[in-house]
């Protein structure tokens, strides 16, 4: 557990004399065997054993093993390395548990782990890990809580029992001493986490992972994924990353061959990522044609679906999938941290930021973010970097680019999945801060405060209160149970940004400022311990006031009819709610500390997403939309100095501005026909003229970056380059393919084509009218903007300050965080929330 947490209802804490010196061990059960074979050779030569599989048994367990122990007395310093690894890492005590495998001809034994961590919580927490890396599709060991209440825990002491008198007849001290061990562990503890080996090594120990082009894309895209993980859980102890300030643990991420893991349909066989590589292609290709129909308003070629740009995306994802029936990366140890320290916090809302637009947006910093999370086997240094020879990528240029896409491409991937589960922990979260709010009405009544240290306790509602719909408390116990209200109010706004995939159709929301308007920083500590201490005094009070106890009792049914249910309808195993009735409470309270602080990471990383990077046209002049024009990181990584608006008089522009970072010149014009552009091509020329001459780079951005921004841009190529509209037109269309001005705007620029070359240069091809649809009520409201926006003021009145384009990004929001999901069906987080944000939001 981190430094600085505070654990509820501490359970048995395991002392540190369970791990002692022990002799040379001998083999407890198998005479023939050589003695002098080690632990890990026994390990090594053991079957992936599948601790989900109903035939697993208890029953065939064969020997227990300490991290530090092993069979021979000159061990090498490989074997004494490992078991100290294993000791630290584990961060709680650990046994190795062989059990005989008759099934497997030449394989005698079989191998899983038991792990004993600090506390309940702790182990509890490990699990919740392990799901959140199988949402995001990360590989991980088989992992599952056992309790002291199970049937399975008897089962387990049973086990152990035999196995220590079998080691008593055969004169294994050692043998005997650890299944005496681990029965005081089961003694101790509330408990257990049971995992499967990981037959493998450290990934940056193994050369297999950096071979070769397609072994360095399958690691590579691993790695995406699994520092997508870490960022959600605030890991810091596997990749190491400065930029994060990330300190790293190589141990916690393994390399193994595929056929030694168990049960690897239960991973859906990495399926997150062949899927996620399937929709990354799918949405190239659509795309791409969207391109071609778009370009053909200007009477330009279309592009061949299966043009050059697709063949590298389509080969790498060929050569991942023969590559991947060889090995596998593993995350170990994947706890989820209970409350970071408040200033790590404070560092996380300035780096998280960066580092997540910057990779989404910016090769080059996500190879040097890849260099350093990969040990220096991928990727390439920053250039202010000085480095060794033998510590650079041995891959050529073109492989090592590749692999960085590859890299690019399952972060983007893991974003997607993201999305998909987000929307799913806000409404957890809210359930259980409903029942809890009920539960603290409950405990208040039997508190004996005096009046004046608890004078709200008279506002509270009453026991009989729907526990589905539960009335909130008094501000005051508001406070104290929902420290961060406002946090999950800007997470519910992040979560609106959809998916990056598309370039074509952009639509931000209002920024929201997590650093000013959510993040409470140290005051939140003293609210959440009062709520902490108030449950820790109420479980030591004798419960025994029979209305008090069946008040109790109906809470219990309603935490599992409106959050354990719906956790099990939506597939999501966090490793809480396993044990008794008696903790329920406990393990809702620990749960939703540990939610709020991921959500607050997830908005983080949302609302970083939620940005792009800017097209380059010629030499200091790019082009982009409103989410590019909110990309402060990446605007200052391609060095722009100067930002020129066409879109100023749409809402939220403002406050996507940096004047400290940037200098601004704003127009307010509207993306319609007969709006009179033209008035602006010579003073946004002059404009980007200066900057050019004061050696600056300039974006030019409007809403949409389609129509007003290509505008200009194309009216300032004809200008000042000289070029004829066809010429600027096709090189703007290569660089920037969403480009595209509707009529008004293209009859203009014909009109300067032909007053600057006395001919025009191309055709122009009129777009055929298609119908607006309002985007909040679904109606069909006529052929032209204007008529939308009449409607918008007149049905939707709220919204008539705002453009079309802003009233719809304000409809999404607002759906959004009243989005309510009801609970039923079998679908997965993700297939749920798709399933009924398509119907929310449809359009």
């Amino acid at each position: 557990m981190p430094s600085g947490s505070f654990s509820l209802f501490g359970s048995g804490d395991l002392s540190e004399h369970l791990i002692r010196e022990a002799p040379t061990r001998k083999d407890p059960l198998d005479c023939d065997q050589s003695p002098e074979i080690s632990l890990w050779e026994r390990l090594g030569n053991s079957s992936a054993l599948d601790i989900e599989s109903s035939e697993f048994s208890w029953d065939v367990l064969l020997s227990l093993h300490h991290t530090e122990h092993s069979s021979s007395s000159e061990q090498t310093e490989d074997e004494m390395n490992k078991a100290l690894e294993v000791t630290v890492n584990s961060g709680g005590v650990v046994f190795f548990a062989l059990f005989s495998s008759p099934g497997n001809i030449g394989v005698p034994e079989a191998a899983a782990v038991i792990k004993f961590s600090s506390s309940k919580m702790a182990t509890q927490a490990e699990r919740l890990g392990y799901e959140f890396a199988r949402l995001l599709g990360v590989h991980t060991p088989q992992a599952r809580v056992v309790y002291n209440s199970s049937s399975e825990w008897l089962a387990i002491r049973h086990a152990a029992e035999n196995a220590r008198t079998v080691a008593v007849s055969n004169n294994d001290e050692v043998g005997e001493m650890t299944c005496s061990e681990l029965l005081e562990a089961l003694e101790l503890s509330r408990c257990l986490l049971l995992m499967s080996y990981i037959h493998g090594s450290p990934l940056l120990e193994s050369s297999k992972a950096f071979h070769s082009r397609e072994a360095a894309c399958v690691t590579a895209s691993s790695l995406g994924r699994v520092l997508m993980l870490d960022l959600i859980l605030r890991n810091e102890d596997r990749l190491p990353c400065r930029q994060l300030g990330w300190r790293g643990n190589p141990a916690n991420l393994m390399i193994s061959d595929k056929s030694s893991l168990p049960n690897l349909d239960r991973l859906d066989d990495f399926k997150s990522s062949t899927d996620s590589s399937n929709q990354l292609i799918t949405h190239f290709l659509h795309r791409e044609k969207r391109s071609h129909s778009l370009n053909g308003k200007f009477g330009s070629p279309g592009l061949d679906p299966m043009s050059p740009k697709l063949e590298p995306l389509i080969n790498e994802k060929e050569n991942a999938e023969r590559t991947n029936g060889d090995f596998r990366i593993v995350a170990i140890d994947t706890g989820v941290p209970r409350r970071p320290p408040v200033g790590r916090r404070v560092k996380d809302h300035e780096r998280y930021p960066k580092v997540v637009e910057l990779i989404l947006n910016s090769s080059d910093y996500s190879a040097s973010i890849l260099y350093e999370i990969s040990g220096c086997k991928l990727g390439h240094p920053r250039p202010d970097e000085v480095t060794s020879s033998d510590s650079c990528c041995s891959l050529s240029d073109e492989d090592n680019a590749g692999v960085i896409h590859e890299f690019r491409g399952s972060f983007r991937a893991a974003l997607r999945d993201l999305e998909g589960f987000h929307l799913f922990l806000l409404q957890l979260y809210q359930k259980l801060d409903g029942v809890l709010r009920v539960f603290l009405s409950i405990i208040t009544k039997t508190s004996e405060e005096s009046d004046n240290n608890d004078a709200a306790l008279s506002d509270f509602p009453s026991p009989g209160a729907s526990y589905s719909t539960p009335r909130l408390p008094s501000k005051h116990l508001n406070n104290e149970l929902h420290s961060d209200s406002e946090m999950l109010k800007s997470a519910m706004k992040s979560s609106s940004v959809g998916s990056r995939g598309s370039s074509d159709s952009v639509s931000p929301l209002p920024r929201e400022s997590w650093n000013n308007k959510s993040f409470k920083g140290s005051a939140e500590a003293p609210r959440s311990l009062r709520m902490t201490m108030k449950l820790r005094d109420f479980y030591k009070t004798p419960k025994v006031d029979p209305e008090l106890l069946k008040e109790i009792e109906q809470w219990n049914e309603a935490l599992k009819n409106d959050v354990i249910k719906f956790c099990q309808e939506n597939n999501f195993h966090s490793g809480f709610f396993d044990g008794t009735e008696n903790n329920m409470v406990a393990d809702a309270y620990e749960l939703k500390v540990r939610l709020e602080h991921i959500i607050e990471r997830i908005a983080l990383i949302s609302d970083a997403a939620n940005t792009e990077r800017p097209s380059l046209v010629v030499n200091n002049l790019f082009i982009g939309g409103a989410l590019a024009a909110r990309s402060k990181y990446t605007l200052q990584h391609l060095g722009i100095t100067h930002v020129l608006c066409l879109c100023s008089n749409e809402i939220g522009q403002s406050d996507s501005q940096f004047p400290d970072l940037f200098e601004y010149k704003n127009f307010s014009i509207s993306d319609d026909d007969d709006a009179n552009i033209s008035d602006l091509f010579e003073e946004a020329s002059d404009f980007i003229d200066h900057v050019d001459h004061v050696g600056g780079k300039v974006l030019v951005h409007c809403f949409e970056g389609k129509s007003r921004s290509a505008t200009v841009v194309l009216a300032y190529l004809m200008l000042r380059e000289g070029f004829t509209l066809a010429k600027a037109w096709n090189l703007l269309k290569k660089v920037h393919r969403r480009a595209q001005p509707n009529d008004g705007f293209a009859k203009a620029l014909l009109a300067l084509d032909k007053r600057l070359h006395g001919k025009v240069s191309m055709d122009w091809q009129h777009k055929r009218p298609e119908m607006k649809v309002c985007p909040i009520c679904s109606k069909n409201v006529g052929l032209s903007t204007s008529s939308l926006k009449l409607h918008l003021q007149k049905a939707h009145k709220r919204l008539s300050a705002g453009s079309v384009d802003s009233a719809m990004t304000m409809e999404i929001q607002k759906s959004i965080e009243s989005l309510q999901i009801s609970r039923g069906g079998s679908l997965s987080p993700s297939q749920k929330l798709t399933k009924v944000f398509s119907n929310e939001l449809s359009f």
